[in-house]
């Protein structure tokens, strides 16, 4: 009796092998249908990838700087021309690490050159002389001492290191003295901290003007 029912035990198992064979051969039916969409989902993400690609590039300039100008500091809200001019003079042609900040119709702009002294004969801040005049006719000490330094807010990059003299640019002759004309801004120099109110050599310059009288 126990014989017989060990043999009819084991007749059973052979079912439940076939009912996992058939799970098994079902799942393997569901596989082709997967793979056929697999050439359509590599070239939707290669796709997705070139037009990404494209954008970053075509973009890229504003992607890394403000206004796509890497002069430009963060929260500028003008772009300034590449060449730029403030008091009626341009920039000296050896000016590097400039660096600009606009906001509201103000610019503030700082530069480093070995030609200093022209620019401000060209801005008419000081005489054409040698060595170039710094005097209270042209100019004033500005309160910076030997270990201070002043960066305007808003202005990226090195600030300028006193001692220095500052300028106030003139006005343009046809608009001297006329109501509602804003100041021309004003030319913030290092000297030399050897009180003999020499010009640094090289020097940092800030200006500060109006973006209404730049000139291009």
């Amino acid at each position: 009796m126990d014989r017989l029912e060990a043999d009819t035990d084991s007749t059973d198992e052979p079912a439940e092998d076939q009912d996992d064979l058939e799970g098994h051969r079902g799942d393997t039916t569901a596989e082709p249908q997967s793979r056929k969409w697999r050439p359509f989902l590599a070239l939707g993400t290669a796709a997705c990838v070139l037009v990404a690609s494209e954008l970053t590039w075509l973009f890229w300039d504003d992607l890394m700087y403000p206004l796509g100008d890497p002069r430009a500091c963060a929260g500028s809200d003008t772009a300034l021309p590449d060449v730029i001019v403030a008091g009626g003079a341009r920039l000296p042609s050896d000016a590097t690490q400039v660096r600009y900040y606009t906001y509201e119709g103000q610019a503030v702009v700082s530069f480093v050159s070995d030609q200093v002294p022209g620019y401000l004969v060209r801005a008419h801040l000081i005489p054409d002389t040698a060595p170039p005049v710094l005097d209270r006719e042209h100019g004033s000490a500005y309160g910076l001492g030997p270990d201070d330094s002043d960066l305007p807010e808003g202005l990226c990059g090195e600030g300028i290191r006193g001692p220095a003299w500052i300028f106030d640019l003139p006005m343009p002759p046809d608009t001297a003295g006329l109501p509602g004309v804003p100041s021309p801004g004003t030319v913030l120099v290092e000297v030399s901290a050897d009180g003999n109110d020499a010009l640094r050599t090289p020097a940092r310059v800030q200006l500060t003007f109006p973006l209404v009288t730049a000139e291009d």
